[in-house]
Formats: C-alpha cells, structure tokens, sequence
C-alpha cells in the first residue's frame, strides 16, 4: 500500500540525485541510482522526474530532496 502521494516539481530540481541514492541504498542497501525505484531523465537544463512500477511511495526520495522538486502527502490528504 502506498503511504504518501508523490507531487513532482521538475522545475525546483538541480539533478543531483539524492532522491535515487537515497532510495537505493533503502531497498538495495546500495548507493547506485540505477537500482532506485525514481527515474531523472535529464535533457539539456530540464528534466523528468518518473517512479517505477516498483515505487511503494515510502517518500524517502523526498526525505533526500533538499531542493523542493518533490513534495509528499499523506494519502488521506491527497
């Protein structure tokens, strides 16, 4: 079940991508941002920001975002 809903604002994020080691190294136990279940699909000074079938919507990907590009909210206030 999914605990938050995710929003997603691709226009605040500097493409660090803390928000996909972050949810590597706490389903994988490793900081690789291939095996994140959140997908930054950079194109020149914008980007996609996309969950995979996987995501479980924990929001430890916006537990790491310290630039706003992610925003959760409890699924009862969604």
């Amino acid at each position: 079940m999914e605990a938050y809903s995710i929003h997603v604002f691709e226009a605040n994020c500097t493409f660090c991508r803390r928000c996909q080691l972050g949810c590597s190294n706490a389903y994988t136990r490793e900081f690789n941002q291939n095996t994140a279940n959140i997908r930054i699909e950079v194109s020149g000074l914008t980007c996609s920001i996309t969950f995979s079938d996987d995501c479980r919507k924990c929001g430890i990907c916006v537990d790491h975002c310290f630039y706003g590009a992610l925003q959760k909210v409890a699924k009862e206030a969604a």
